[in-house]
């Protein structure tokens, strides 16, 4: 007996789609069930029958992944569903797990989903088995079940399929390698973002096969995301490409590079979120807590820097601060002021408590208000001022020396002036010429080495001669007797003087013994 209810199947694709290795297909079966009849189907189920293996008369060999459902118009009992479920083998059942019956009213249907059906990988015929027990009317259901038999094939994709890049994402300059599935009978070029179509060349294989997998790497070398599209098709007598179908897929490069700038808001790091965000004045720095944050260079070429303060990297390097009046230095993080070391500092003004030597415990400078003061060995014990000339408009010291340290020394005392020789006594001046007003000496004596010379007593002047201590001769152009008009001045006969004078000079005698040194 035929068949109570009609049976029509649709595949989705149409047809099915054979696996291919990399690219497995997964395809639906639809099975629709009607009631051509004015009067109402009882059904006690209805069995889908597939056939599993990986043969080309077989639709599946993974029968577990199939996802079976049921819509459409039919009766059912209050609360009651029927199921649609695996039932054994390559069984799929449609009824009531209590037993009871389907009614469907005469001219309605539903349809018996078969979805997610992995298709086995060889082309061909598979044949479907509609098994039902059911019965029209009030006639009483069939004890063996009626079979109707449905076919859909499963045929090698006439296009090309699952395009896609052996790595996504590349170094710039790496090459790219595509990989698809396509019939041989096709020929392929891939199409670059500017249009350029590259001619693929057919793989080497001994025969050609209906469906197979291709393999191009691209001439042009990745600089950046680039998406590719697959183009195939024919030629025409012409040469002309006849394009037929399009897949595309989009390869990245890991550090991409642009030949006419990049355009966005602001870039921000991947491992540490700092963000350089660029405004209408330039750019700014954040870090990742969107504060203002740090740039770190070898070199920064830059027209003008705008800063409240520049430091060194060290947590206690020194730092500068540029306030309204200039710059200030300070030593380490805190506001103690620090030290300026260049090779030459080139300024109209420095304002500074002291200047020294970059090695500690050498001479320094002190600027008091009353002038400068010259330190020695870093301490405050007054040092020396080396120079080869000295213009100044007057000089307060307590002495002046040659500056060998071996030579006579003049002293600035409350009545005058005093000359010392290298040994701390009396010492000599040697002038062309002296114009004073008055001179107070004990003696004086000729240049030249046995010269006569005059000791100044209190009584008055003695003149002496020949270095000795004997008096000696005035001349004049006249001159006046005195003392009996002897011609002859009084004298005695003292000891010899010595010249230049003898270092051990006692002071001046004021007692008219002449025997005593004169000085």
């Amino acid at each position: 007996m035929p068949s109570v209810l009609h049976y029509e199947i649709v595949t989705d694709p149409t047809p099915l789609q054979v696996s291919r290795p990399g690219a497995p297909s997964v395809g639906a079966v639809y099975v629709v069930v009607s009631n051509t009849s004015l009067s109402e189907v009882k059904i006690e189920h209805i069995d889908v029958l597939i056939p599993i293996g990986t043969g080309s008369a077989d639709l599946t060999d993974n029968v577990s992944a199939i996802k079976a459902s049921v819509t459409g118009t039919y009766d059912k009992p209050s609360g009651a569903e029927p199921s649609f479920v695996w039932h054994s083998g390559g069984r799929f059942r449609f009824a009531f797990t209590s037993g009871k019956r389907v009614r469907l009213p005469g001219q309605e249907s539903f349809v018996l989903k078969l979805e997610n059906i992995p298709v086995s990988d060889q082309a061909g015929l598979v044949v479907i088995g509609m098994n039902e027990k059911a019965a029209n009317g009030g006639t009483s259901i069939n004890r063996y079940p009626f079979v109707t038999n449905l076919a859909l094939v499963k045929q090698t994709p006439l296009v090309p399929q699952n395009l896609r890049a052996e790595v996504a994402l590349v170094d710039a300059g790496d090459d790219v390698v595509l990989y698809w599935d396509g019939p041989d009978s096709l020929k392929y070029w891939i199409r670059y973002p500017d249009g350029t179509l590259e001619p693929v060349d057919p793989p080497a294989r001994p025969v050609p096969v209906p469906f197979g997998p291709h393999r191009h790497t691209p001439a042009l070398a990745l600089t950046r995301g680039t998406t590719y599209t697959l183009v195939a098709g024919t030629t025409d007598g012409n040469g002309e490409v006849q394009e037929g179908y399009f897949l595309t897929t989009t390869v990245h490069a890991s550090i991409p590079e642009f030949e006419s700038g990049v355009r966005a808001p602001w870039a921000e790091g991947t491992d540490e979120q700092g963000r350089v965000t660029f405004t209408t004045g330039g750019v700014r720095v954040d870090n990742d807590n969107g504060a203002l944050g740090a740039v770190l260079a070898g070199t920064a070429d830059i027209h003008e820097v705008r800063t409240e303060q520049v430091r060194g990297r060290g947590a206690n390097a020194g730092r500068i601060e540029l306030p309204d009046a200039g710059i200030t230095v300070h030593h380490g993080p805190g506001p103690e002021l620090g030290a300026v070391v260049a090779k030459r500092i080139d300024a109209e003004g420095v304002n500074t408590t002291w200047a020294g030597d970059r090695t500690a415990g050498k001479g320094w400078i002190e600027f008091p208000s009353a002038g400068i003061s010259i330190r020695r060995d870093g301490g405050q014990e007054s040092g020396a001022v080396a120079a080869d000339r000295a213009d100044l408009n007057s000089v307060t010291t307590q002495w002046a020396e040659g500056p060998s340290g071996t030579k006579s020394r003049l002293a600035f005392t409350d009545t005058g002036v005093k000359i010392t020789d290298p040994d701390g006594h009396r010492g000599t001046i040697v002038a062309g010429e002296t114009n004073v007003r008055s001179v107070v000496t004990p003696w004086v004596s000729g240049p030249q080495p046995g010269a006569g010379w005059i000791a100044f007593r209190v009584e008055g002047v003695d003149v002496m001669r020949d270095s000795e201590v004997s008096f000696g001769t005035i001349r004049a152009a006249s001159f006046e007797e005195k003392d009996g008009g002897t011609g002859r001045p009084l004298h005695r006969r003292l000891p010899p003087y010595a010249w230049p004078p003898k270092p051990d000079k006692q002071k001046p005698s004021t007692s008219s013994n002449l025997r005593e040194d004169p000085e």
